[in-house]
């Protein structure tokens, strides 16, 4: 077994951070890139608000597959997670929102290595976002560090504040096969601009 054989969360997190994350919240990532492995979970949405001031954005963002353009309470959700073998360095997402009038949208990333405890999560046309990872109390925390634009090879960095603000995830245990996600953007002088909270089984 080689090192890209590993899941690529425990690649970034190393062994003794691994360890630490709940078994819920582990088995969510623990998806190795040796062969074309794949991860459902299910759950809702128990609110997804965002500020008026940022509707053009979502507009944009909506281009991107990014993101949730519309505000709801207790929104089913899918979440498909996936490897493949050819990018062993990538961890695929996939996630459809599902609104009570038959809406549905779509939020599609990548996560890839960034440096050590730090992964970048990629969306459509190379927009993205660099996070430092951490475990707290056997959650998986992120914290945004910067946006960012990948051309090819080159990642040029873009400072949150240009942008919707400093975004934070935390996604800890409930019990041994559900977890909850709490994502939040706070912006220095917009306030709290975007955020979804829900529960999820794997």
């Amino acid at each position: 077994m080689t090192v890209h054989d590993l899941p690529v969360f425990r690649r970034v997190l190393g062994e003794e951070h691994w360890a630490r994350l709940a078994p819920a919240v582990r088995r969510h990532y623990d998806l190795s890139p040796a062969s074309a492995e794949g991860l459902i979970l299910q759950g809702v949405m128990e609110e997804i608000r965002h500020s008026p001031l940022i509707k053009p954005w979502l507009v944009i963002a909506r281009w991107f597959k990014a993101l949730v353009p519309y505000p709801g309470d207790n929104i089913p959700v899918e979440v498909r997670n996936a490897t493949d073998p050819d990018k062993p360095d990538v961890l695929y997402w996939h996630r459809t929102f599902s609104f009570p009038d038959g809406r549905t949208t779509e939020f599609l990333s990548r996560m890839e290595p960034a440096g050590s405890g730090e992964v970048v999560e990629i969306l459509r046309f190379g927009v993205g976002i660099r996070m430092r990872l951490a475990v707290r109390d056997g959650a998986l925390v992120y914290t945004g560090l910067e946006h960012c634009w990948k051309v090819g090879p080159v990642m040029i960095g873009i400072p949150n504040w240009l942008l919707l603000g400093n975004a934070v995830i935390v996604e800890s245990p409930v019990s041994d096969d559900e977890v909850r996600l709490d994502f939040e953007i706070v912006h220095p002088w917009l306030g709290r601009t975007f955020a979804y909270r829900g529960r999820f089984r794997t």
